[in-house]
């Protein structure tokens, strides 16, 4: 199996539905994951996708086609396109229904695979009551667990709410269906984004649970551009899964063993 390599690199997955949600219900949201007094420890797995070699090459062949259209019409795709999602048929991108029908096959192949081992919890704040820091580690290269960073966020467990160095992060609702590579799923997610004159900044967390009631993940992406020349001037992220109930520790399709 191969890694996935999609058309654009980004490391926002889509919200799909983006109600603005209650203070209560995002205080849930986190509990029924981490419970917010500290107590709690999940061992889980930092994941990816990976595709077989047939995908692999399918994917050229749509990146080679991609390549030869017009500026214009590459913007347009590039707009609608996350690397997390299933790509529509696009008679640009595909000879053939057909050959878009291969290329979904090939997709639909694809595994989350463990890239590493991982800790989460939540640890109290001192001297802020009801305030938390997520407390994580992971295994690298098969030496003993080692702290990392998930930005500098912190959560209110009274107000529900999250925060960076960046500034507060709003809560909505997220909903991903089948053509998400990890899954359907719903949850929370919160996200920060900044734009002046210098950057533009997006930073997102979010708690989500596979409709099958499995799996369960935690995303954090920061990503920061320049304003001025679009490259990227900072990029963070990771995607970790916990199992809500006994699982297969081999690579699998969401929700399955």
């Amino acid at each position: 199996m191969k890694t996935s390599h999609f058309l654009f690199a980004m490391l926002a997955a889509p919200t799909v539905l983006c109600s603005t949600v209650s203070t209560a219900s995002a205080v849930e949201a986190v509990k029924d994951y981490l419970p917010a007094d500290g107590s709690s420890v999940k061992q889980g797995a930092v994941v990816r996708i990976a595709h077989d070699d047939s995908f692999a090459e399918l994917q050229k062949a749509v990146q080679e086609r991609f390549a030869k259209l017009p500026t214009e019409k590459q913007k347009a795709i590039a707009e609608k396109t996350d690397p997390a999602i299933l790509m529509d048929y696009n008679a640009d991108l595909w000879a053939s229904k057909a050959d878009y029908d291969k290329y979904v096959a090939a997709w639909k192949k694809a595994k989350v695979v463990p890239v590493a081992d991982v800790a989460l919890g939540l640890d109290p704040v001192v001297g802020r009551d009801g305030v938390y820091r997520i407390l994580s580690a992971t295994r690298v290269n098969g030496n003993a667990m080692l702290p990392i960073t998930i930005g500098a966020l912190t959560y209110d467990s009274k107000t529900g709410s999250w925060h960076s160095n960046n500034g507060d992060l709003k809560a909505k609702d997220f909903k991903a269906d089948d053509k998400f590579a990890f899954g359907a799923q719903t949850g929370t997610e919160w996200t920060l984004e900044n734009k002046d004159a210098l950057s533009d900044l997006k930073e997102v967390v979010r708690f989500t649970k596979t409709t099958d009631g499995k799996f369960m993940y935690i995303y954090y992406s920061l990503v920061e551009r320049s304003a001025v020349t679009g490259q990227q001037i900072a990029s963070h992220g990771y995607l970790m899964r916990f199992p809500v109930k006994a699982a297969s520790a081999s690579a699998t399709k969401p929700g399955q063993k």
